[in-house]
């Protein structure tokens, strides 16, 4: 987390890219800091937002973090109501220009290779986008 800087945050977690966010979440809230978070979680089912109900409570009692869950393969029958697609569009629909904000992003390397070509042309500078793209090791 860069800590010098005011501006708000997009984090954004893939999969177990939930990790590394939620660790930097804990320490902004630990340490008091209360820059604004818009933290988008992208799963490809309801099911696979592991935690789920520790973001809703950040929202609920952390007036400066809003939790945006997007499914990407929701099915008929699971109950979802919330946002549907790739994670990535959900936040490019939600901002046409991103140059206001620092952008921390983990998960597989695909969703962060074009989260951060869209990114930086919606005006993100690309030196405030942050990443983590996890891979396989080799067998």
């Amino acid at each position: 987390l860069r800590e010098q800087n005011e501006k708000p945050i997009i984090m954004i977690a893939g999969g177990t890219g939930f990790a590394p966010i939620k660790g930097m979440i804990e320490y902004m809230i630990y340490q008091g800091i209360q820059r604004p978070v818009l933290l988008y979680r992208g799963a490809r089912q309801v099911s696979d937002l592991y935690m789920h109900e520790l973001c809703q409570r950040w929202a609920q009692f952390m007036p400066n973090i809003t939790y945006i869950p997007v499914i990407s393969e929701s099915e008929a029958n699971d109950g979802w109501d919330g946002r549907r697609g790739l994670v990535h569009q959900a936040v490019l629909a939600d901002h046409a220009d991103l140059s206001r904000f620092e952008v921390y992003i983990c998960g597989a390397p695909g969703m962060v290779d074009i989260a951060k070509q869209t990114f930086v042309a919606r005006g993100l500078p690309e030196e405030e986008f942050y990443s983590d793209a996890f891979t396989f090791a080799p067998k």
